[in-house]
């Protein structure tokens, strides 16, 4: 879960970026929608969305799930649930089948050879 949860705060700092750089092109419509993060572990959505903070938690943990939840109220954000059969950025994380790498490269508009 750690893991998971400082790749998911590392994103919303780079998306944090994003949005304030979309609010400052003239050419964008106001406001910037949320931009959507696409997660495979529940457990970090729901401790995202936890508005209580668990004690057993490590002083990283901690303030990663605080700069997360802040982007996530601040609207910069939103977290969905990916299941992990339907994730595309699986096979370029893991040793996957062919079939799996095949349909996952269909599905991203690549042709497998």
């Amino acid at each position: 879960m750690e893991a998971k949860l400082i790749a998911l705060d590392t994103v919303t700092v780079e998306a944090e970026c994003l949005h304030e750089l979309l609010m400052d092109l003239p050419v964008v419509e106001k406001p910037v929608p949320a931009i959507l993060m696409n997660c495979d572990n529940q457990t970090v959505i729901i401790k995202v969305n936890s508005l209580k903070g668990n004690m057993k938690s490590s002083r990283h943990v901690k303030r990663r799930l605080k700069s997360i939840r802040e982007q996530k109220n601040s609207g910069v954000i939103a977290l969905d649930y990916v299941q992990i059969a339907k994730n595309l950025a699986d096979q370029f994380t893991k040793g996957l089948s062919r079939n799996v790498i095949d349909s996952a490269s269909r599905e991203m508009g690549l042709r497998p050879t």
